[in-house]
């Protein structure tokens, strides 16, 4: 199944790139703009709440995401914005397509942050539907939206889609807006759950960059302009991506390949030098991580340089240990891991 995904992804990928790939440049929007931000979650009970870590709260952080947003956006001439919520308050994901569908949504923005069971990742990623024209909004405005994000140092794990049993987008508030025309994103702006961005979302006034940023994303995509701050995206450029002709699917594997080499040890400083190479035809390999220990310990996973296949980095190995065994594991951004050869050190490392 993998192999035949893949062969899908690698048609259109390639496709896009050589007949589909469109340089977008149209004047600024001529007709007045509809966007509804929708705030996710909302309301008491475990099932409303959304991510709850670090004493940071999914549903508190949504509203307070997209008043801010609203208020940023409100600045451009030619749009008029609502939101879905405006209280702490328990809303179906159909009735929030229904409101969005009510006061004429050209975009429908759903606001959200992530956390993973394992606790073990971090970044920001937009979600999609995998369906046609609603396909080639979402994945056009993510793009410019990441390109955003990337500048206030979140790590960027891109623009994805989700199917689900039933063959229709997988994700509820997706799903209810293209039942009903409306192009939608989920904007999963960071984790809640992981040191690396959590130091971030407390940092004073983070949350207004993070809204200021999804403003500017959301003004570069329509071309609009502010005379109360003198903004101007009318001309703003992007390459489009191609509409596709088959349902994308979502990784559901590990990199096919993640095999490693050990090239050196300094048995003064403990550090072995290892070498990876990783390989997945489907999706990006974003994230790795190592074990000094034969996979029962795990590192923080570390940022994988995605121009590269292969790639060396230094394994620390606690003084102490003997004939560690060096196993090192790839991510794709799925989140999706598969787990290199194992290789033992025959070396005592005291120092």
């Amino acid at each position: 199944m993998k192999k035949l995904i893949s062969y899908v992804f690698t048609f259109v990928m390639v496709f896009t790139a050589v007949f589909g790939a469109t340089s977008i440049d149209t004047s600024a929007a001529s007709k007045n703009v509809v966007v509804v931000i929708d705030p996710g979650h909302g309301g008491e009970g475990d099932r409303n709440l959304g991510a709850q870590y670090n004493g940071l709260s999914e549903k508190a952080l949504t509203l307070q995401v997209a008043n801010v947003l609203k208020a940023e956006l409100e600045k451009y001439d030619g749009v008029t914005v609502y939101t879905t919520r405006t209280t702490d308050t328990a809303i179906s994901l159909e009735d929030r397509a229904a409101y969005a569908k009510s006061v004429g949504a050209d975009f429908v923005y759903s606001i959200h942050f992530n956390a993973s069971s394992n606790h073990a990742f971090y970044g920001s990623e937009i979600w999609t539907s995998t369906f046609g024209n609603y396909y080639v909004a979402g994945a056009n405005f993510g793009n410019i939206l990441q390109s955003e994000w990337s500048g206030l140092g979140l790590y960027q794990k891109g623009v994805k889609t989700r199917v689900g049993s039933s063959g229709k987008d997988y994700y509820g508030i997706i799903r209810a807006c293209v039942a009903r025309n409306m192009p939608c994103v989920i904007m999963e702006h960071a984790y809640l759950d992981h040191g690396v961005d959590v130091s971030k979302i407390k940092t004073a006034d983070f949350i207004g960059k993070l809204a200021a940023a999804d403003a500017t994303a959301i003004a570069k995509y329509f071309k609009l302009k502010s005379s109360t701050t003198g903004a101007d995206y009318s001309g703003f450029k992007y390459t489009s991506v191609k509409k596709p002709g088959r349902v994308l699917y979502q990784d559901e594997t590990g990199p096919e390949k993640c095999e490693i080499k050990v090239l050196a040890y300094d048995l003064a400083s403990g550090n072995v030098l290892v070498e990876m190479t990783t390989k997945d035809s489907q999706s990006p390999v974003i994230y790795f991580t190592y074990s000094y220990d034969g996979g029962k310990t795990f590192n923080t996973l570390q940022m994988w340089d995605r121009s590269k296949s292969t790639q060396s980095f230094n394994v620390k190995v606690p003084s102490g240990t003997v004939n560690p065994t060096i196993v090192c594991a790839a991510y794709n951004n799925y989140e999706k891991g598969t787990l290199s050869n194992p290789v033992q050190v025959a070396a005592t490392f005291n120092y």
